[in-house]
């Protein structure tokens, strides 16, 4: 099972917009929260003063959110180096998928301003996630595009 639940939630009254749905912007905040969750769990030591920027996103809406409905987020890591992450987000309620968002991350050092090394913590944690399983399937790739 290459995915983990990362967050959990319902739809609150300040996710729904002027045309009475979530705003699409709520979506990425969800998947955000989950991505913080996995960096703190990966990132726990509290020496460490390093922290991830998002660098790129690939966002699909399928199905509406509405007010009160139940929110899980899970995740899986696609793939990682010595300083980036790539996860995969699925955004549910309930079996369905509403939406998915994925993201390239940064290792950073808020610091020096520039981009890190993971720690030993952080390699050990991404070390210890699943094999992402036939059902990951990314859009974005974590390989350095030559431009």
């Amino acid at each position: 099972m290459s995915w983990v639940v990362t967050w959990e939630g319902k739809v609150e009254r300040d996710w729904i917009d002027e045309l009475d749905h979530v705003n699409f912007l709520q979506y990425q905040r969800v998947a955000d929260m989950a991505s913080l969750d996995i960096w703190k769990r990966a990132n726990d030591s509290l020496a460490s003063k390093l922290e991830f920027v998002m660098t790129e996103t690939h966002v699909r809406y399928l199905r509406e959110l509405r007010l009160g409905m139940s929110v899980e987020v899970v995740s899986a890591l696609v793939a990682f180096d010595n300083k980036r992450f790539q996860l995969l987000h699925h955004i549910r309620s309930g079996e369905e998928l509403m939406c998915s968002v994925e993201t390239l991350n940064l290792c950073f050092d808020p610091d020096s301003r520039k981009v890190a090394n993971f720690n030993e913590d952080i390699t050990r944690h991404f070390l210890s996630w699943p094999t992402p399983s036939a059902d990951v399937v990314p859009k974005l790739s974590i390989t350095r595009k030559q431009e």
